[in-house]
């Protein structure tokens, strides 16, 4: 049986002209309660969240391929650090974090087992 923090982790790829520290301040500003942890990441709501550079970006397969979340700018990474965090939780998470990042010029695409609920 998976480790069910392993289950509960998810990624949400993230594209558009934004740098690493301004997606951290839209996702700052929706959910206040996050605590800075490291450069780029915060401890919220039970889950460690960074923000990487995605090492396959590529601006023209992101516009064009039919898998295009593959080649966004922005790995949005979490992983549960509080044993108490479920699915439920991790669906209302993953609802909220995307209402502060995607707008007119971002677009973002959740990678989780339970992607098809949110």
């Amino acid at each position: 049986m998976a480790d069910m923090r392993t289950t509960l982790q998810f990624l949400i790829m993230v594209d558009g002209p934004l740098e690493a520290t301004e997606l951290l301040d839209l996702i700052r500003a929706r959910l206040p309660e996050a605590v800075p942890y490291r450069r780029d990441s915060v401890d919220v709501r039970g889950n460690l969240l960074e923000i990487n550079p995605n090492e396959g970006a590529d601006p023209r397969l992101a516009a064009t391929d039919g898998d295009d979340y593959l080649y966004f700018r922005w790995r949005v990474e979490l992983t549960p650090t509080d044993r108490t965090v479920d699915e439920a939780h991790q669906i209302a998470l993953t609802r909220e974090l995307l209402r502060a990042i995607e707008g007119p010029q971002v677009q973002a695409t959740v990678c989780a087992a339970f992607e098809d609920r949110v």
